[in-house]
C-alpha cells in the first residue's frame, strides 16, 4: 500500500515534531452499499458498491466485523419487522512495522430521513484560504449546522478536520484553523428547507452535517473505493446535541452530501470493529 502526504513549507527545522505527527497518518477508505437486517436484528446479508476495489483479505476482514454485529430489532405497529439500511463505512488501516492494521473507524446507518435534499438550492463552496493554497494544504472539514425554523444556519462546529499534508503539531493547528474558519464563514450564509410534516415538523430546529473539502493543487478529491492517507484531527463537541453520536464518526460521511445529524437508522448494539 504505497501512500503518501505532501510536506508543508518551511518544516525541515520541527523533523523530529513532523515525525511524531507521521506516526498518526492513517490510510483510509470509505464505502457505501446498504445492509439487510432480520426481525431479530441480526444481518442477514450486504453489499458494498466497491467490492471490487477491495483484496480479499480486507474483505474478509469486514465480513467478520459484520457478521458480529447486532441491531436493536425494528419495530412497526408492534411488530419486530426486518429493514434494508443504506451504508457508509470508514476504513482504517495504520502502519504498525511493516504491516497494517484494518480497523472500521466509523459507520452510519440510514433510515429514511437520513440523507435528504435539505439545501435550498446550490450551497456556495467556501473560499480556498490564499495562505493554504501557498503552502499546499489540503483536507476536509466536517461541519456540524444548527438550523432554524426559517433555514437558516444558528451555529456552525467544525467538528473534525482532517488534513493531507504533514507538519509539526503547531502548524497541523494553523491549517485546520484555516481551513475551518473558512468553512465556518461561508456555511453561515447557507439557506436550508426545514421539514413541513413528519416528527421533525414542530422541531425548534434540525441539526446537519456537511463534510466539506478542500482539494490542495496537483491533489484529487477522496472517492469511495480508494485508498487515501491523511492526519485526522481532534473531535470537537456539539452544544446542542442532546443524543449519542458517538457511533457516528464525522468522517464516515462522503463528501457530496448533506446529511440528517440526529441517527434515525438502525441502532447498533454490538461494537462497530468487533
Amino acid at each position: 500500500m504505497a501512500l503518501a502526504l505532501s510536506a508543508g513549507h518551511g518544516v525541515a527545522n520541527a523533523a523530529d515534531s513532523r515525525a511524531e505527527v507521521r506516526k498518526q497518518v492513517e490510510a483510509t477508505m470509505l464505502l457505501t452499499g446498504s445492509l439487510d437486517i432480520d426481525a431479530d436484528g441480526v444481518v442477514s446479508t450486504y453489499t458494498f458498491n466497491q467490492t471490487e476495489a477491495l483484496p480479499k483479505a480486507v474483505l474478509e476482514v469486514v465480513d467478520r466485523r459484520i457478521r458480529g454485529w447486532r441491531f436493536e430489532p425494528v419495530v412497526i405497529d408492534g411488530k419486530a419487522v426486518p429493514v434494508r439500511s443504506p451504508m457508509q463505512m470508514r476504513l482504517v488501516a495504520q502502519q504498525e512495522g511493516e504491516n497494517y492494521q484494518l480497523r472500521i473507524s466509523g459507520v452510519t446507518f440510514y433510515g429514511k430521513k437520513g440523507e435528504g435534499s435539505f439545501a435550498r438550492g446550490k450551497l456556495q463552496p467556501p473560499k480556498y484560504p490564499s495562505e493554504a493554497v501557498y503552502k499546499g494544504v489540503g483536507g476536509t472539514v466536517y461541519l456540524v449546522l444548527r438550523v432554524g425554523r426559517n433555514g437558516a444556519v444558528e451555529d456552525v462546529v467544525a467538528e473534525q478536520v482532517n488534513l493531507r499534508i504533514l507538519g509539526n503539531e503547531r502548524e497541523m493547528a494553523t491549517y485546520r484553523e484555516w481551513l475551518a474558519s473558512s468553512a465556518i464563514k461561508t456555511a453561515r450564509k447557507w439557506k436550508f428547507v426545514f421539514p413541513t410534516e413528519g416528527e421533525d415538523a414542530d422541531a425548534p430546529f434540525m441539526s446537519l452535517r456537511v463534510p466539506v473539502d478542500f482539494i490542495a493543487p496537483d491533489t484529487r478529491l477522496e472517492a469511495a473505493g480508494k485508498w487515501n492517507a491523511y492526519v485526522p484531527g481532534p473531535r470537537q463537541g456539539v452544544p446542542w446535541r442532546n443524543w449519542d453520536a458517538s457511533l457516528q464518526s464525522p468522517d464516515a460521511f462522503a463528501s457530496d452530501g448533506v446529511y440528517r445529524d440526529q441517527p434515525d437508522g438502525p441502532r447498533l448494539l454490538t461494537n462497530i470493529d468487533g
